[in-house]
Formats: structure tokens, C-alpha cells, sequence
């Protein structure tokens, strides 16, 4: 995994807390100090899985407080005495583990740099959906939408891999859309999943197009004194809406051969208005050919 790293060098002095004894050598033959052998250390942060810690790690070193480091980050600690230090990453998040030993021992040699990663893996809090969409066959769509518990969550590729993670344990609705005319889904466009806690589950869309296609012409016929004057939407398969007048003609290309799951949004219809007959219905699209379906509108008094 690639991470940021922040080269911030921490030196300390004769005076410094944490050499307070190390760093300070005996005095020369001319009355200085003379701070013996030195080297350098880093503390390198690695963090992976998910919800990583939203705050910093604190980096002690023999038990005391020397640094802030970031989740993927280096820090540097410069000039210190040749000698043992017990080096250890706190205040780490309690859905993240620290892997190795920690504290563990890092020797610091003269003239020399070390290096101590701390890998960090980071679980999920509450529950992690993954969605999969799998698409094959001819003329394959180019992407679709997401939404789960009716909130949209993005766009998805047609052979794409999206987590929405931190949802609560228990049910929530996902629903694929804006699929193609010419592209069928095997299973329900819509389905409940239920996430565990603290762990992740998937569901995946296999989506089948096809060059197989046809036309379907969409009438709609509205009576009443008051009719819906805004129109309708209408929605095939699991494609988006379709927008048509209160008494129109729209004619559709390029949907999958077949039968074909064709309905008029009641969501769409004014209170007074009822859409008579089946809706949802199934209607039959012969490839190469033509085929009409008809929506009854009977509008009362507002």
C-alpha cells in the first residue's frame, strides 16, 4: 500500500526530555560537552482496512510522549544517542490493531538512520456493504446509478466494486438504476441486505445486454374534465423515467427483444387521476419490430 510521507524531524538537545541522560556526554579535555556517538531513527505509520483512525498516533519513546505521527506517515527523530530506545504507537483507535511488537526496542547506530514500521489494520465500527456489478454480452452499458436506503451512493462502472461502509446492523434496501434498454438484470433491482456488525457483505448485479432489440411505442389517453396537465413518467425495465404527455405518443428504440416490464409511475399522477388497467405489465418486444402499450388515464374533479 502507498502512503504520504511527512518528513518531520525531530531533534533534541542536551536539554531535551527524552535524552535527558543519553544525550549528554562528560566534558572534553577543553571544558565542552562532548555528546558522544549519534544516529538517527524514523517511525513509519502503515495503515490499512477501513475506517481508519480519524485522529493522530502519538509515538512514545521509553514511556514518554515524543511525537504526533499521522496514519500513513514517517516521522523522524534526529541526533540521538547511540543506545536502545523502547518506541511505542499510542492512542490508536480501539477499531485498529497494531501489529508487532508494542513497545518494541529500536537500537540507534552512529552515523546510521533506523527504521521501525507499525503496521495498523483498521476494521469496520458497524457494518460494510460491498456492491458488485458484473456486466457481459453485446453493446454493454456504460454505468449505472446506486442508491441505498433511497439516498443516492454514487455512480458504478459496468464491472465495478463500490463499499459504503458504517451502516447500522440490520436491514437496508440497495437499488441499481439507470440500466440500459438493452440490458436485462438477473435477480431484482432492488433487494434488502442485511449487514452484519462489524463485518462486511456483499451483493452483486449481473446485468445481460443484448443487440437484440426492438421498439416500443408508448400511448397514453387521459379523460376527465381535469386532466394531469404536467404528463406522466413512464419506466421500462429498470431504466430511467420516461417522460410523456397526458395524451401522447412516444416511441422507444433499442429494447432488449422479449418481454419487457413496462409501467407508468403512479408518483407521477395527479391525486385526482388513476391509471386504469395493469400496472406494472408485461409486454412482449419483437426484435426488429414495433409494439404498442397503451395507459387509460381517468382524471375526477381536483
Amino acid at each position: 500500500m502507498g502512503f504520504s510521507i511527512s518528513k518531520r524531524v525531530v531533534p533534541v538537545g542536551c536539554g531535551a526530555l527524552i535524552l535527558a541522560v543519553a544525550a549528554c556526554g562528560d566534558s572534553d579535555s577543553n571544558g565542552g560537552t562532548d555528546p558522544g556517538p549519534r544516529g538517527d531513527f524514523a517511525v513509519v505509520t502503515v495503515t490499512s482496512g477501513v475506517e481508519f483512525d480519524p485522529d493522530f498516533y502519538d509515538i512514545r519513546v521509553n514511556d514518554i510522549f515524543a511525537s504526533l505521527i499521522g496514519v500513513n506517515d514517517s516521522v523522524v527523530f534526529a541526533s540521538r544517542a547511540v543506545d536502545t530506545y523502547a518506541v511505542e504507537l499510542t492512542e490508536v483507535a480501539a477499531n485498529c490493531a497494531v501489529g508487532g511488537d508494542n513497545p518494541r526496542p529500536v537500537q540507534v547506530i552512529a552515523d546510521t538512520q533506523t527504521t521501525t514500521t507499525f503496521e495498523v489494520t483498521c476494521v469496520a465500527t458497524a457494518g460494510v456493504l460491498q456492491v458488485v456489478t458484473a456486466t457481459s454480452g453485446e453493446n454493454p452499458d456504460n454505468g449505472y446509478t446506486l442508491a441505498v436506503d433511497g439516498l443516492d451512493a454514487g455512480v458504478m462502472g459496468p464491472n465495478d466494486t463500490a463499499r459504503t461502509a458504517d451502516l447500522a446492523t440490520g436491514e437496508h434496501t440497495v437499488r441499481l438504476g439507470d440500466i440500459a434498454l438493452n440490458c436485462r438484470l438477473v435477480g431484482d433491482v432492488e433487494r434488502t441486505v442485511l449487514v452484519p456488525s462489524e463485518d462486511m457483505i456483499e451483493t452483486k448485479y449481473e446485468v445481460l445486454c443484448t443487440d437484440q432489440v426492438g421498439n416500443l411505442r408508448l400511448v397514453t389517453s387521459t379523460t376527465g374534465l381535469f386532466p394531469d396537465r404536467d404528463g406522466y413518467e413512464v419506466v421500462i425495465e429498470s431504466g430511467g423515467p420516461i417522460s410523456i404527455g397526458h395524451t401522447d405518443v412516444r416511441t422507444v428504440g433499442s429494447v432488449a427483444a422479449g418481454v419487457t416490464r413496462v409501467q407508468l409511475l403512479e408518483s407521477s399522477v395527479a391525486d385526482h387521476c388513476s391509471v386504469e388497467g395493469e400496472n406494472p405489465r408485461s409486454v412482449t418486444v419483437p426484435a426488429g419490430g414495433l409494439v404498442d402499450t397503451l395507459f387509460d388515464v381517468t382524471c375526477g374533479i381536483p
